[in-house]
């Protein structure tokens, strides 16, 4: 049975790794291509736009596709599964329209709110991918749910070949930041059709009044405290705009994206292991297994940033110019918000098996409003510093909530010596990375 399990994961993982990190990290594959057509102001354009796009897909994300993991993971006959998943199917089917239309109308207006003087017609063209999110998301996890790894990675594939294929030719035209939008708009609309199609052949579009209620309910929570985390994923870059320019948080923005590389290095196994946590926990040894992947998870994602901490700042000697390479300086504080985070959404099982996830509403709440008032009072006088210095308080105190309170819920017996230990060789794998030079055949850029 053990065996078993390890092959599938081997092999699921795989597939979930190039996919996932091309998917999510296709800014990241593209930077060179980026930091060379756009100037640090128009880079630093782009981060407001991105920024925006985080929160903006919390609130049309409504929480779908974690209320699919749930329902669907604890419904036990297949018939049942299908049910859930074609109800948040339709729900984010209604969601993309009530957005494209919100989009179509309104870009002018939201637009005028951004700093770094965003255009009407960038808002337009990143509302076209916005509204879609859903749409492909949730079938995405329905794919996740029933073990089609292929299937994932050759979507996923797809997409990325598209609009990397678009967005080059483009910026090569000179099109700047619109370009960029406009590939990510019409790789969003074909996937979307694909995936939208594919699960409705397989499941349909089912209504019920119960059920759906049930979903929103779940559903709810989880957009309130998302949208709360906005003080913890994009606040702090909405605010060094807003005091000292679009062109200035360009630096900052190059070393959050590879602070970010460990949380896509990780979503091959959280893919795999968030959907078969909850029909994991209903085995004889649910708990222990629990604790054991929760904890390899844990470990896993922190090593995951150690080993950027050693070779980001080498690498952004590389891929970036010159402009950019104090950017390395600032990977190891944000490196360390990374872990936390990563920690405190593997260690939180207990905070999500009741049928409402008020829970970590307010925990994510919490965090955000400790990081929000200290963003607000460092940024002003210590710029990047205060920056990080608030985001760091607060994710230790989001870290520290979830745990307790997950396991005052349920308690999984983790083996936290493994993590303290690999925290450790975080800190000072990390202080080699700060003191290595990138080779001058590398650096000669």
């Amino acid at each position: 049975m053990l065996s078993r399990n390890i092959r599938s994961f081997l092999g699921e993982t795989a597939l979930y790794a190039v996919g996932i990190f091309l998917m999510k990290g296709v800014s990241l594959v593209m930077l060179p291509v980026y930091t060379h057509y756009l100037s640090p102001e128009e880079y630093g354009r782009l981060e407001v736009i991105v920024v925006f796009s985080n929160l903006a897909s919390i609130f049309l994300g409504f929480g779908l596709v974690e209320a699919l993991y749930r329902y669907v993971g604890l419904a036990t006959q297949d018939e049942c599964k299908k049910q859930h998943a074609a109800e948040c199917l339709l729900l984010a089917v209604i969601i993309a329209a009530i957005a494209y239309i919100f989009f179509h109308f309104f870009s002018s207006a939201i637009a005028l709110y951004l700093p770094g003087n965003i255009t009407e017609h960038e808002i337009y063209l990143l509302g076209v991918a916005l509204a879609l999110g859903g749409v492909v998301n949730v079938p995405l996890a329905w794919v996740r749910i029933t073990a089609r790894a292929g299937l994932f990675f050759k979507v996923t594939m797809a997409k990325v070949i598209l609009q990397v294929a678009m967005s080059f030719y483009w910026l090569t035209q000179g099109l700047g930041v619109e370009s960029i939008l406009a590939s990510g708009a019409i790789s969003t609309v074909v996937i979307a059709c694909y995936l939208c199609q594919l699960q409705y052949r397989e499941t349909g579009f089912k209504f019920s009044t119960a059920n759906l209620k049930s979903i929103v309910n779940y559903g709810w929570p989880i957009l309130i405290g998302g949208a709360a985390t906005f003080a913890l994923a994009g606040l702090d870059r909405w605010l060094l705009a807003e005091y000292f320019g679009a062109e200035d948080i360009a630096t900052y923005a190059i070393a959050l994206k590879f602070a970010l590389v460990p949380v896509l290095l990780i979503q091959p196994f959280t893919l795999w292991w968030y959907p078969k946590r909850f029909s994991v926990l209903q085995q004889t040894d649910g708990v222990i297994l629990n604790a054991k992947f929760a904890t390899f998870g844990a470990v896993l994602a922190v090593s995951m940033c150690a080993l950027l901490g050693l070779i980001g700042p080498i690498l952004i000697q590389w891929l970036t110019p010159r402009e950019y390479h104090h950017a390395a300086n600032l990977l190891p504080g944000l490196l360390l918000c990374t872990s936390l985070k990563l920690i405190s959404e593997l260690l939180n099982l207990g905070c999500y098996i009741d049928a409402n996830s008020q829970k970590q509403m307010v925990i994510n709440m919490v965090a955000s409003v400790v990081g929000a008032l200290l963003l607000f009072v460092l940024i002003p006088n210590y710029h990047v510093v205060g920056a990080i210095a608030s985001l760091l308080v607060a994710y230790s105190v989001r870290t520290f909530l979830f745990y307790f309170h997950s396991q005052r819920r349920l308690y999984l017996p983790y083996k936290l010596t493994y993590l303290f230990s690999a925290l450790s060789a975080f800190v000072l794998i990390t202080f080699i990375g700060q003191h290595l030079e990138a080779p001058l055949w590398l650096a000669a850029k």
